[in-house]
């Protein structure tokens, strides 16, 4: 039977050399013929393998199941029964061959042998110091609390968890260092095998001055191994550290029918001393009430750099360093052994390693950052030095990058969770970036190995993968805006797991290549169904967009793979496009150009990939010319209104003779088409139509006919935020956000006005001729809708422009003393009347310098600072202020000019409200005559004043309480007829109206004030 594997050797024994034939049996089924070939397709040594054959000796676990695996068979619990079974029948044939009976084997009454030794015992539960780097970066804190608690006497069991390769084990060794300086007892277990716990235990307790007798009855199982260590620690006169290192499987821990934490098994936590745990699996419901966990984590750039120089500090300068620790993602791991190669570097090694007929050694944290790209992850383990005896290939595939995470996912596929290792290499295919963790529907991962995986199964295995550290889950906060949204749910591994699992599907089976990329490509695709040119879709092309280029890069070429991923390529390309990251939209581009080119000239979905590579890569007039050819062809294909079709007419629209004739009509019947296939609301209808309301304007159609454009254009819009029409050109936005303040749509207006000004601000035009216009159409628009607060926020935002280092830039200058009267006017609504009065009377000062007492820019000043004065209770200055500025309007414009109307107006309600009601009646009288001369008599400034002038009779007696009501009502329905029924001012007149009805009018006379 397969003699290119050897004899099985027939003194073994008969479970042993059952074990071996039916280890053989499953690599003759896989295809292999001899040892080498086996060795060379699972990475196990030759010797191993061959004593594995032929039952010289029983492979541990982890060969066990690095074979099975490249045989295509799934290690299992079943395996690791029989795996068991071999190694206890190969140490009971050990043990009678040396003469030697285990302890309670033979009768009561016979006294145990001791085994004669065979050579000098080499087990050792000393702590290795000497693999200590020269200097732990980036765990002070950490450590700093671990050091506190051994002090203080800690008795919880401490659990380091993390990633392999996070530098768990190193923590823990610097600590068991220090507890071994201050005279602590230090012993240092491995539990990544049951073997290796067990036994370090026993060492530990012997250490500790056990009788050899108690010993044997525990180990041969006729007392608790278990509480007769923990009695020798608790008795303890020393104090102690117990490291237990490895426990990446805690069920070895764990007693009979008992759990790892629950303080009967292998760890308990004890007041002699301090027990700590490093492993990679982060469950603290797993470790027990009476622990504390830590988390390891990579480190910090800066972190990594300092551990790449301390290892290789002449390899370059820190610069280098750097950019070589953010490419690691600062992996403690890879930190080590891209520090430890480059040491050996320079020590000589790597002179014979050559491509083609030049020395490409790697000798520099540049070239190795270089010689990483290119190699990926693998390259990693060459900083490893590996030992020539395969006794321990666990502990060696620890130190590897393309290796450690594999013992991690060995673990899960003994616990029945082959799925782990499914969705590990489906994440390898996409970017080292938040994956949202709706794309994981498990009815995509239709591998080979895991069919139709049900969903609590599928759930079970990403939990598993949480609780090693392999992945983590992160929630990610919708961007822009959306602040009430709720965080979305997304998965992140660290990118050299990403890149180690990406190498192990690589050398795979093709079958299960091709069936991986498959489920990613729907996975995928499905993830790019949001429509890309929405801004309230960005928030997730902002996670998407990273995926797609990433699988879009590595897919192979496979055409069920990639007609998906080219589709999704051109979603990827509309976020970025229409998001304005032209430059990412123009690598897209050329992705897409590389990865479609199987793809006929004319097909579709080529057609597409030419219009977005001709508009991001070529010049003006070789887009024209290519977008001329490209349309051609899609009238053939798609028909002239296709959606792809009116994308390229639109563009060969936009390139015509600008503002011309043909220009215009072409965009209107593009618009048309647009309307009728995609709806008025589309983003690419409205990106035409704002197009058309450009040159209509820019033709000298005449104000009221682009006005006109726009103002149908918003019929189709509804600006909820500032992002929602971020696609549209500045222009087109600002004037949409004139149109919807003209119909008062304004928190409409306040969101695309918002919308522009963050792109000015991000274009480095803040202080620029049209911000600051913006700024005050904001500041007015905010003040409509009583945003007093806001509005003054906005314009403070912009003051600090104003900071005198030109004359442009003068907090002097016409438009600056301009912008600080309105936030003086607006201090005042907000009730913080005496920053209002001062603001106002220092720009009346500067006004006072450079214009004349009766300039009107000079008398508006002194009417706001009348009304400031009012709101400090100045009343007397006020009144004073008020009736001069009148009196000057009236000298210069006239009685009935709107200037002296309005201030004798406010004069009027000023003396009203403080008692002067003779005088203010007969201003009242005055206003009205002059606005029912130049208003008319129905105009809704004239029916305040009536309604003003008839209460004023009132409060004086003038008007009995029917007549008055009578008056008051006829205004308010004529008032109401004109701004509708719920305007501020209608509401003031019914208030009014609904006090004289109750007798209350003096109480209420403040509230009606109020809502006016």
């Amino acid at each position: 039977m397969a003699v290119g594997f050897g004899q099985v050797d027939a003194a073994a024994p008969q479970v042993v050399r059952e074990f071996a034939d039916r280890l053989r049996s499953v690599a003759q089924a896989a295809g292999y013929v001899g040892v080498r070939e086996l060795a060379a397709g699972t990475g196990v040594g030759r010797t191993t393998v061959s004593d594995a054959l032929t039952a010289k000796r029983v492979p541990t676990w982890t060969t066990l199941a690095a074979l099975l695996r490249g045989c295509d068979i799934t290690p299992d619990r079943d395996w690791a029964k029989a795996c068991e079974a071999a190694r206890e029948a190969m140490e009971r044939e050990k043990r009678a061959a040396k003469g030697a009976s285990r302890p309670g084997d033979e009768p009561d009454d016979q006294a145990p042998t001791t085994p004669s030794p065979i050579g000098p015992g080499t087990f050792s539960i000393r702590a290795p110091y000497g693999e200590l780097p020269p200097r732990l970066r980036g765990r002070d804190e950490l450590l700093n609390q671990l050091e506190v608690k051994l002090a203080a006497g800690e008795s919880r069991v401490q659990v380091l968890y993390g990633l392999g390769g996070c530098g768990k084990t190193t923590v823990a060794l610097h600590l068991a260092r220090h507890a071994r300086d201050r005279g602590y007892s230090v012993f240092w277990l491995s539990a990544s095998t049951p073997d290796r716990m067990v036994t370090g235990m026993k060492e530990v307790v012997r250490e500790l001055g056990a009788e050899e007798e108690a010993i044997e009855a525990a180990w041969s199982g006729r007392i608790s191994a278990t509480d007769l260590v923990w009695r020798e620690l608790d008795a303890s006169e020393r104090p102690w550290l117990l490291v237990v290192d490895n426990a990446d499987e805690p069920g070895w821990l764990a007693s009979d029918g008992g759990s790892p934490g629950d303080g009967t098994g292998w760890l308990r936590s004890s007041p002699a001393g301090m027990t700590v745990v490093t492993s990679r699996l982060s469950n603290p419901d797993v470790w027990g009430r009476e622990s504390d966990t830590h988390r390891v984590g990579v480190l910090s750039p800066e972190d990594g750099r300092d551990v790449l120089l301390d290892l290789a500090g002449q390899s370059g300068d820190p610069a280098e360093a750097l950019v070589l620790s953010e490419r690691l993602d600062g992996l403690p791991l890879a930190l080590k052994l891209a520090g430890s190669y480059l040491a050996r570097s320079a020590r000589g090694a790597g002179l014979l390693r050559r491509n083609g007929q030049s020395l490409s050694r790697v000798r520099t944290f540049a070239a190795y950052t270089e010689a990483l790209g290119k190699a990926g992850a693998s390259f990693l383990d060459q900083g490893e030095e590996w030992r020539l005896d395969e006794s321990d290939m666990e502990r060696t595939y620890r130190r590897l990058v393309s290796r450690t995470w594999e013992i991690s996912l060995d673990l899960l596929d003994e616990q029945q969770l082959p799925e782990a290792r499914s969705l590990m290499r489906l994440l390898s295919c996409c970017a080292p970036a938040p994956l949202p963790v709706e794309l994981l529907d498990p009815a995509l991962w239709n591998t080979p190995s895991d069919s139709d995986p049900a969903l609590d199964r599928a759930d079970r295995a990403l939990e598993a993968l949480i609780d090693l550290s392999l992945i983590d889950v992160v929630d990610i906060a919708p961007g822009g805006t959306l602040k009430d949204q709720e965080p979305m749910p997304c998965l992140v591994s660290h990118r050299l797991v990403l890149e180690a699992n990406a190498l192990r599907l690589a050398g795979g089976s093709p079958q299960e290549h091709i069936a991986v990329w498959n489920a990613i490509a729907r996975i995928i695709e499905k993830g790019a169904e949001p429509t890309p040119e929405h801004p309230r879709n960005w928030p997730w092309w902002r996670l998407m967009a990273p995926h797609v280029v990433a699988t879009l890069t590595a897919a192979p070429d496979n055409d069920e793979v990639l007609l998906p991923l080219l589709r999704s390529g051109l979603a990827a390309y509309a976020f970025h496009a229409f998001s304005s990251r032209f430059d990412s939209a123009a690598e897209i581009a050329r992705l897409l150009e590389e990865r479609g080119a199987f793809l006929a000239n004319n097909h579709p979905l080529r057609l597409s990939i030419r219009h977005r590579a001709a508009l991001s890569l070529l010049n003006e007039q070789e887009q024209l010319s290519e977008f001329e050819e490209i349309l051609s062809d899609q009238l053939t294909a798609l028909g002239p209104e296709h959606p792809e079709t009116l994308i390229t007419r639109h563009d060969i629209a936009i390139h015509m003779e600008e503002d011309s004739a043909e220009q215009e009509a072409e965009l209107r019947a593009v618009l048309d088409a647009r309307r009728r296939t995609l709806g008025p609301a589309d983003c690419y209808t409205l990106l035409t139509h704002g197009a058309l309301a450009s040159v209509v304007e820019a033709r000298g159609h005449g104000n009221d006919e682009f006005k006109a454009e726009y103002r149908a254009l918003i019929e189709h819009t509804r600006s909820t935020t500032p992002e929602d029409h971020r696609f549209l050109p500045l222009h087109s936005r600002h004037q949409m956000a004139h149109a919807l303040d003209s119909t008062e749509r304004w928190t409409e207006a306040e969101s695309e006005y918002r919308s522009v000004l963050d792109d000015l601000e991000e274009y480095g035009e803040l202080g620029s001729n049209l911000y600051r216009d913006l700024t005050r159409c904001l500041a007015n628009n905010l003040q409509k809708q009583k945003k007093y607060t806001d509005a003054v926020e906005v314009i403070d935002k912009l003051l600090p422009w104003f900071d005198s280092r030109d004359l442009e830039h003068s907090p002097v200058s016409p438009w600056a003393l301009h912008i600080r009267h309105l936030r003086g006017d607006l201090l005042a609504k907000c009730g913080r009347n005496v920053e209002a009065e001062t603001e106002i009377r220092a720009v009346l000062e500067e006004r006072l310098k450079t214009s004349d007492p009766n300039d009107s820019v000079v008398l508006s000043e002194r009417h706001c600072l009348a009304h400031a004065l009012e709101g400090i209770n100045r009343c007397t200055e006020a009144q004073d202020e008020l009736r001069d500025v009148a009196s000057t309007y009236a000298k210069i414009l006239g009685s009935n000019d709107k200037h002296t109307r309005g201030s004798r107006f406010c004069l009027a309600r000023s003396l009203h409200l403080h008692g002067h009601r003779e005088d203010a009646l007969g201003l009242y009288e005055q206003v009205l005559a002059a606005e029912v001369a130049e208003l008319g008599s129905n105009h809704s400034d004239t029916l305040v004043t009536r309604f003003r002038r008839d209460q004023c009779r009132y409060d004086m007696g003038i008007l009995k309480s029917a007549d008055a009501l009578a008056a008051l009502e006829s205004t308010k329905t004529k008032l109401a007829e004109i701004t509708g029924d719920d305007h501020p001012r209608v509401s003031t007149i019914r208030s009014v109206i609904s006090a004289i009805e109750n007798g209350e009018f003096d109480k209420q006379e403040s509230a009606a004030i109020d809502q006016e």
